[in-house]
């Protein structure tokens, strides 16, 4: 089975990509910022519009369970800065095949082009956002 591994930076599952996505509440990851009940209940809705299975609990241990029950082949999420998650990623690498998608901004299709000054950026990206 191909687990597609879904976090706060990381929320819908890319078109043409299949696999069984996962989202996992764990305050481990998370201890170093306070999270809002609204961005909680966001983030819920986000995974249940993406199809995936929730979890509670410490992302390795439930990955291992999963693993155990289902027998994970590959994992798939995206690249990120937070060093809490590189951390992640560097472990599971250890065990599983993992694969990252690159870090971009937004949770789009569309790549944008790199911009020279804040606002030629905001331009692009206000639309998409509904701003």
């Amino acid at each position: 089975m191909k687990l597609i591994y879904l976090y706060d930076e990381f929320m819908r599952v890319p078109d043409n990509i299949n696999g069984q996505p996962v989202y996992i509440f764990d305050q481990k990851l998370q201890k170093n910022y306070q999270i809002s009940d609204k961005i909680i209940e966001y983030r819920y809705f986000l995974a249940e519009q993406a199809g995936a299975t929730i979890y509670q609990g410490e992302t390795l241990q439930v990955i291992n369970d999963i693993n155990q029950k289902k027998g994970i082949s590959s994992i798939l999420s995206k690249n990120t800065f937070i060093p809490e998650y590189q951390n992640l990623f560097q472990q599971l690498r250890e065990v599983y095949d993992l694969d990252l998608l690159p870090d971009y901004f937004l949770s789009t299709d569309k790549y944008l082009q790199p911009a020279k000054r804040f606002f030629q950026y905001w331009n692009k990206i206000k639309k998409p956002l509904k701003y």
